[in-house]
């Protein structure tokens, strides 16, 4: 029987390539059915969903846009608020002159630092000479913050100036730029101090009008009496009312401040007039107003106020202290029926027993006149009172006008 040929058992070269060309995954065969789904999903989508998609597309397109240009605007209104900061900024450096380092024989120094947030503040000064040899300071406060501020500022510093360059003492130079600017501040109002010192004589007179009175220190400091302040210019009420005369016989410290540097915060705290005068100490006699108000800055947590300062450094011995000579305060006829007499009295050391009759007699002047103008002499023990009208000097000290009837006629 013969043989059969042999057969193999692997198949053919062409049906192997022809298998395996079935199951290569990168052949059109295997992604047909994908690219049919989405043809047919594509086919099936309504026209009115394809403009939704482009109305969303197109929405996105136009909030993107106009994100850029909101970006750029406020880009562009944040440099011009930091241009306007600066012109402001610049205009009110102008109001604040730079003192020269010394007037005479006293040295000068004067110095600002702005709130915490936007600068620019009312808080203004100036220091500058009479034609007598005297100096005199101005420091004040106008309310509001920025543009609006300035020009009151201005008007109320040079009104100020040019009364004390006439002539006028601080009180009277108060008071008649209080009659005058009562109606041109508006709405708003200023807190000022004003000041005269004779190097010669040794004498510091100032007048406060609702503004925190100066430090003066020397071997001791001086206790400044507030009762019955003078209110604001500007505040509706006469002002320069009230006027203190201080001998300055040795070497001392005189600090005009604004009260933005007493209401810096030490945590909760008020920074105030104690922690001002020690801070003004432990700088020392040639201390300049730039390095207490650092100092301030230094040792307080929040500035929530515009800060300013004067100083006056008086050259003198060391053993020699400030003392107040003199305490004025000028009533007109609804001051002196209110209650204000009495505690200032008491507060200059008058005795209570002399109170009463004093009182009735201011009373009675402020009545008859208009005005009243109580004047007591500190220095030397017990307080000398004497009772002016129209600056005339009708009663005499306490002693005398006890005798007198403290001045029952007119």
């Amino acid at each position: 029987m013969a043989a059969l040929p042999a057969t193999s058992s692997r198949p053919p070269r062409a049906a192997g390539h022809a298998r395996k060309a079935a199951h290569d995954p990168a052949t059109a065969s295997s992604s047909a059915p994908i690219v049919t789904t989405i043809t047919k999903i594509v086919g099936v989508v309504p026209t009115l969903v394809w403009a939704l998609i482009g109305g969303l597309l197109a929405l996105a397109l136009a909030l993107a846009v106009r994100s850029r240009l909101a970006a750029l605007r406020a880009r562009r209104l944040e440099q011009q608020r930091g241009e306007l900061l600066a012109d402001v900024g610049l205009l009110q450096a102008a109001l604040l002159p730079v003192p020269p380092a010394r007037l005479g024989p006293v040295g000068t120094s004067a110095a600002y630092r702005p709130a915490d947030g936007p600068g620019a503040g009312g808080d203004f000064y100036d220091l500058f000479a009479l034609d007598d040899g005297r100096l005199a300071v101005i420091l004040g406060d106008v309310s509001g913050h920025g543009r609006q501020a300035l020009p009151h500022t201005a008007l109320v510093r040079f009104t100020l100036r040019a009364y004390l360059e006439a002539g006028l003492s601080p009180r009277s130079a108060v008071q008649t730029a209080g009659a005058v600017l009562e109606r041109q501040l508006g709405e708003s109002f200023a807190t000022v101090a004003a000041a005269t010192y004779h190097p010669r004589e040794r004498i510091l007179t100032y007048a406060c009008a609702g503004h925190p009175p100066p430090i003066v220190i020397g071997s001791r400091a001086i206790e400044p009496i507030t009762v019955c302040s003078a209110p604001p210019i500007g505040a509706g009420a006469r002002t320069g009312t009230r006027q203190t005369v201080v001998s300055v016989p040795g070497r001392s410290q005189i600090c005009f401040h604004t009260d933005g540097v007493t209401e810096a915060r030490v945590g909760a705290e008020l920074f105030g007039a104690q922690r001002l005068a020690r801070a003004l100490a432990e700088l020392g006699p040639r201390a300049t107003a730039a390095e207490l108000l650092d100092r301030v800055a230094a040792q307080t947590d929040s500035r929530p106020d515009d800060m300013a300062a004067c100083l006056l450094c008086v050259e003198g011995g060391v053993e020699d202290a400030p003392t107040v000579l003199v305490e004025e305060l000028e009533l007109d006829r609804e001051q002196a029926a209110s209650d204000r007499i009495e505690p200032f009295l008491l507060a200059c050391g008058v005795p209570r027993g002399e109170v009463t009759e004093l009182v009735r007699s201011a009373r009675t002047v402020a009545e008859r006149s208009g005005a009243a103008l109580l004047e007591l002499r500190l220095a030397d023990g017990a307080p000398e009172v004497t009772l002016r009208r129209d600056n005339v000097a009708f009663l005499h000290p306490p002693q005398v006008g006890r005798q007198a009837g403290l001045g029952a006629t007119p």
